[in-house]
């Protein structure tokens, strides 16, 4: 009796242990990566977190999936670390019409760099 139950339980965790993780409405490879690089010194520089969130981008492109709230303004904020504004601005505007809740921040941001879109 005890033998079947913990057969009946290694089974049941073998299967639990194949189930598929579920599906995330955004892509967030290498965004949150990218985050906790920014802010702990001396952990990435620019260009490699910017060289991730571009190819989270991509990614999202090619499965059909969006990016993650927040990534386009992040990627933005390091582009303008670099001098590539008019790059951080064009991130700042998809920001805004991917998430229009973000409207007053990307607005606020735009503004601080003399872009008011």
């Amino acid at each position: 009796m005890i033998k079947s139950l913990l057969s009946l339980l290694a089974l049941s965790l073998v299967l639990l242990g194949c189930a598929q993780q579920p599906k995330t409405h955004y892509e967030w490879e290498g965004y949150q990566a990218s985050i906790y690089s920014h802010l702990v010194p001396g952990k990435d520089d620019v260009q490699a977190q910017i060289a991730r969130l571009e190819k989270t981008i991509e990614k999202a492109q090619a499965h059909s999936v969006r990016v993650a709230p927040g990534l386009h303004a992040h990627l933005a904020l390091l582009y303008f670390n670099v001098g590539r504004d008019e790059e951080g601005a064009g991130h700042l505007v998809t920001e805004k019409q991917l998430f229009p809740e973000s409207a007053h921040f990307v607005n606020y941001m735009l503004e601080k760099q003399g872009r008011f879109e």
